[in-house]
């Protein structure tokens, strides 16, 4: 699929399945004012084709586990192949490539900080062609790439698209079948119940149990994403900032008004904050960063350093090619 090709009634669909995931084909023909079927076949032309897709996740700060934000430098020309291998392990949640003091900026998840220490000890560091890493211990995460949402779709259309509100549902100890259903649904989020049974080794009915009660506790995250050239913000930039700790509460509201915040961590290390952003051009990198510093300067605001990203290797267990389109997915669930 060539990114001209992407139409209006392509991105609305895009739009709706940010808003609801698994939202019927019925619905969203009927909010978009088109028949299911044509809505079903556009859907399947851009999954397809990598250029969109819907996936699910663990959320973050779940099930003990912990991230950090990993600077890789590394030697000369050999940026892309660490990150294509780095990409291709089930503890990296994205891989990004970019200019500035770091070579790349990834994402790593482990069940404790002495198994997070030996990935990126071990596993990272030893890595042929890494020179020296950096860590940011995450230690929470107010905003990510799942809340992004284009902007598609009318008040009216994106209120009927709302799923009614979930009672709120306790969470349960993870079962090994929740598990399952999360690495079928890191494949593809839409999966019909039917197919994610039979794969999950369970009846139809306790499959759709156990997915609501993981949607309904928070822990299983369901996205839509698209290609990034296709979304009409072709850049993305990361400003490492810091707030004095008094403020951190105030600065995470704030940001989350940001029309342009794709993630947003508080980290311990030489910054509390490390922001990513989707921008219309490199010329915005600096304009947004003046923004954010005459807007939060009451707040003690202050970037740090910035980057741009280069390429994007991967992002939330999806290996892109160099158009950002979706190739392959990698587990983020250890099943053994």
């Amino acid at each position: 699929m060539q990114d001209q090709e992407l139409s209006e009634l392509d991105l609305a669909i895009v739009n709706a399945l940010q808003i609801q995931p698994r939202a019927p084909w019925s619905l969203v023909g009927r909010v978009l004012g088109v028949d299911a079927v044509t809505v079903a076949r556009r859907w399947k032309r851009l999954s397809d084709s990598g250029a969109a897709w819907v996936s699910g996740h663990m959320a973050p700060a779940t099930d003990g586990r912990v991230m950090a934000q990993v600077e890789i430098v590394t030697a000369a020309a050999r940026a892309t192949r660490v990150a294509e291998i780095l990409a291709g392990d089930i503890a990296t949640l994205s891989v990004k490539q970019t200019s500035g003091a770091r070579d790349i900026l990834a994402i790593v998840w482990a069940y404790s900080l002495d198994e997070l220490a030996d990935y990126i000890g071990d596993r990272i560091a030893h890595c042929p062609g890494v020179r020296s890493t950096r860590s940011h211990v995450i230690t929470d995460a107010p905003f990510e790439g799942s809340r992004w949402r284009l902007r598609s779709l009318s008040a009216e259309q994106r209120a009927r698209l709302h799923p009614p509100e979930r009672p709120p549902v306790p969470a349960e100890p993870m079962r090994p079948l929740d598990r399952r259903i999360m690495v079928a649904l890191g494949e593809d989020g839409r999966m019909p119940l039917s197919e994610l049974a039979e794969r999950t080794g369970t009846s139809v009915a306790t499959a759709r149990r156990r997915l609501g009660l993981l949607l309904g506790s928070g822990r299983l995250v369901l996205r839509c994403s698209l290609a990034r050239p296709l979304t009409g913000w072709p850049v993305t930039a990361v400003y490492f900032a810091s707030v004095p700790a008094e403020h951190l509460q105030a600065a995470e509201a704030a940001l989350r008004t940001l029309p342009e915040l794709r993630l947003c961590t508080v980290t311990a290390g030489p910054h509390n904050l490390i922001l990513d952003v989707w921008l219309r051009g490199v010329q915005d990198v600096h304009r947004l960063e003046a923004h954010l510093e005459h807007e939060m300067a009451d707040l003690g605001f202050r970037v740090g350093d910035r980057a741009v990203v280069l390429r994007t290797d991967k992002n939330v267990g999806r290996v892109l090619d160099r158009r950002g389109h979706s190739v392959a997915a990698v587990p983020l669930e250890r099943l053994d």
